[in-house]
């Protein structure tokens, strides 16, 4: 084989080949996306949520999930439609196949939506469409608590001051503030005073409806007297719902009044390299939050994904370290161990290079790829290196045994390696997850 002959004449090259390997392997690894899946183990599913406060939850499927269903159905590469229907909200999710772009089909629900926006009911809110992957869970959770804020009035500076901080992040989906309790202005009307005044309840929603604004307004006339609204109803401030509460605590601080803010990841973004960027943001905000306010990281889930693939490290490192171990217990020399030793590190680093140039991760499922590639690796080496030392035994100089044993065995290990390509090699015609 050249590449043999040349290796053996000139091992100059070989050496310099093998360092330019090493040097843009470890250059590329760095760059790297970190995940702990790969991209397409996960189908794209596009989310189509619509709340209708107040609605029952037999009315929102009837009046909005059935609507949207219908629409939606005749989307291109649909795998599955899962729908849910509760008291207030509406939600859809649409699966698709693997082979969709998770762009494109989001634009083609978008599309369809729009088409039956105006059917939907008055009351209920414009539907957002939210593009994530099956299994789309939160990436971060930040806890914006305080002492003396009220529980309405940290929902109010989280939603208007922190969400579009966070979502200018890059690679950040969608934001959510979890316990958010949206102020309402509750008004208990006294019939006794409401017929006194010669008003109905009718009279009354239609004023609230036509002069509902932020400003000192809102009277009715009842023949020359003006009415105000406090004189037929009691008025007060409260939260919209008191069905979700977040508490959160420190080391010298219990049952702090909080509320959450739910960060999760654009579909296909790096689990880690996100989570580095919101705590870089968290710095920034830090600096500009009012005192009474602390603004700190209550689940990160890079944490665990990073737990996950430092123990993948381990084992390969473990793993590398046996089988030196073990090819120099059986060969008993330590000039043959060092061929492993070598081939094993200067393979797996090449092997980022791949991964850099074809547009893949660094993930668990790469990561015991690797740690079977150490075992192909190691048979080859340690078959090349027996059948040279065979060959110096038996009195021949190292270069002639070392040129003469390549050549008897090379076609060997080529043919091994091809047969093994061979057997993997259908599984990229699997369609779906399974592929």
């Amino acid at each position: 084989m050249f590449i043999t002959e040349l290796s053996i004449k000139r091992p100059a090259v070989s050496w310099v080949m093998s360092l330019i390997l090493i040097i843009f392997g470890l250059f590329v690894f760095w760059k790297l996306p970190v995940r702990e899946l790969p991209d397409g183990i996960q189908p794209p599913v596009v989310q189509v949520q619509v709340d209708y406060k107040s609605a029952a939850a037999s009315i929102v499927d009837q009046e909005v999930t059935q609507v949207m269903e219908d629409v939606i159905g005749g989307a291109e590469g649909i795998k599955n439609i899962d729908s849910k229907s509760e008291n207030g909200r509406s939600t859809i999710n649409i699966e698709f196949d693997t082979s969709i772009d998770l762009d494109s089909a989001a634009n083609d629900i978008r599309e369809r939506v729009a088409r039956v926006v105006d059917n939907l009911p008055d009351e209920s809110d414009p539907p957002q469409i939210l593009k994530r992957a099956a299994g789309f869970s939160t990436t971060m959770w930040l806890a914006l608590s305080s002492k003396t804020w009220s529980d309405l009035e940290l929902g109010d500076y989280a939603e208007r001051y922190l969400v579009d901080q966070f979502s200018s992040i890059k690679n950040v989906g969608r934001i959510l503030v979890g316990g958010l309790r949206e102020l309402s202005i509750r008004v208990w009307v006294d019939p006794i005073k409401l017929a006194a005044n010669d008003l109905t309840i009718q009279e009354l929603e239609s004023s609230l409806r036509s002069e509902n604004i932020r400003l000192p307004a809102g009277t009715k006339k009842s023949g020359n007297k003006v009415i105000t609204l406090s004189d037929v109803a009691n008025i007060e401030f409260g939260p919209v719902s008191e069905k979700t509460l977040f508490k959160a605590q420190t080391r010298d601080q219990l049952n702090l009044k909080t509320v959450g803010i739910g960060i999760y990841a654009r579909s296909g973004a790096s689990t880690v390299e996100l989570s580095d960027d919101i705590k870089k943001k968290i710095i920034e905000v830090k600096k500009t939050l009012p005192e009474e306010l602390d603004l700190r990281v209550a689940f990160n889930r890079a944490n665990y994904v990073e737990a996950a693939i430092e123990e993948v490290y381990k084992t390969l490192i473990t793993a590398f370290i046996l089988v030196v171990v073990i090819i120099y217990l059986f060969l008993g020399n330590l000039k043959a161990v060092i061929v492993p030793a070598i081939a094993l590190p200067v393979s797996l680093i090449a092997s980022f290079l791949g991964l850099y140039i074809f547009g893949l991760s660094i993930n668990i499922f790469v990561l015991l790829s690797f740690i079977l590639a150490i075992g192909i690796i190691t048979d080859d080496s340690v078959i090349m290196t027996d059948s040279i030392y065979r060959r110096i035994e038996n009195g021949e100089t190292p270069l002639v045994a070392a040129y003469r044993g390549s050549k008897q065995i090379s076609f060997a290990i080529i043919a091994t390696t091809l047969i093994l390509i061979a057997v993997f090699l259908p599984l990229i015609f699997i369609d779906g997850i399974s592929g």
